[in-house]
């Protein structure tokens, strides 16, 4: 890394004192000397190696690798004592900061997706934790033969417990509306009709009741289920309910057994 004596060389060389060829050929030896530092230096501070020390004679033994980015290690592809050079991969990390969804959608939805769209998302071993995703890239061509076009979508909020290559289920949000919804729990299905279970006073009339120990009588109503989403299941009343009437949330199907093993039916 030192310099080279080259200025008593040029003194010289103005006195007639060594042929001017030698002092061309010197030039040309010290640019090629000073180009090939320049390009030592920078690959020393690109491994972390300080040059200044080098220059000082401090010899490295080690390096500390730095990693383009911060995550978890997955895997270590290298062993100790092999040889490795910038292109071999000693280790992969996974950093689920940034994990984004791809789905693919038939063409024809396409015409009711947009950026920015909301997406709910489970895991499909998992359905009972929800996540949320925001549509940011909307594919303009086929997915391979499969008729289908792929959209990408960052994972956004929670991110706990999801892997890169997971399978899911996903819903997109492609507008929105209020309407009478339960929990999916709420309804029960018998003999091809649907029903839920409202709370009736503990003197109602029988017919479509079913009284439970602690005093209270169910009485069963037919709904038309609708859109289920995020747990919650669109229901159109097919008889006009009081307001504040109570809905069984849970155990519509124990109330329907009851009802049904007892005879209390229509």
């Amino acid at each position: 890394m030192s310099k080279l004596p080259f200025v008593p060389t040029v003194c010289l060389a103005s006195r007639n004192a060594a042929p001017l060829k030698n002092v061309q050929r010197v030039q040309t030896e010290l640019a090629t000397l000073r180009a090939t530092r320049n390009a030592l230096q920078k690959q020393l501070g690109a491994m972390g190696i300080s040059v200044a020390r080098v220059n000082k004679g401090s010899i490295v033994t080690t390096l500390t690798i730095t990693a383009p980015i911060s995550g978890t290690v997955s895997s270590v592809t290298s062993q100790i004592g092999s040889n490795v050079d910038a292109s071999t991969p000693i280790a992969e990390i996974v950093n689920n900061s940034q994990l984004h969804l791809d789905l693919f959608v038939y063409e024809k939805d396409l015409p009711s997706l947009r950026p920015n769209q909301t997406i709910h998302f489970t895991l499909t071993n998992n359905p009972g934790k929800e996540y949320d995703a925001q549509i940011y890239s909307i594919g303009t061509a086929f997915a391979n033969e499969s008729k289908t076009i792929p959209i990408h979508a960052i994972v956004k909020g929670d991110k706990t417990g999801l892997i890169e290559g997971m399978n899911i289920t996903a819903l997109i949000s492609i507008g929105t509306a209020v309407l009478p919804a339960v929990p999916n729990d709420a309804i029960v299905t018998y003999q091809g009709q649907d029903y839920i279970f409202i709370v009736k006073d503990a003197e109602g009339e029988k017919g479509d009741s079913t009284k439970t120990e602690s005093g209270f009588r169910f009485q069963r109503v037919k709904v038309v289920k609708g859109v289920t989403d995020v747990g919650y299941t669109e229901i159109t009343l097919l008889e006009n309910l009081p307001q504040n009437t109570k809905i069984i949330s849970k155990g519509a199907f124990f109330a329907m057994a009851k009802m049904t093993n007892i005879g209390e039916e229509e």
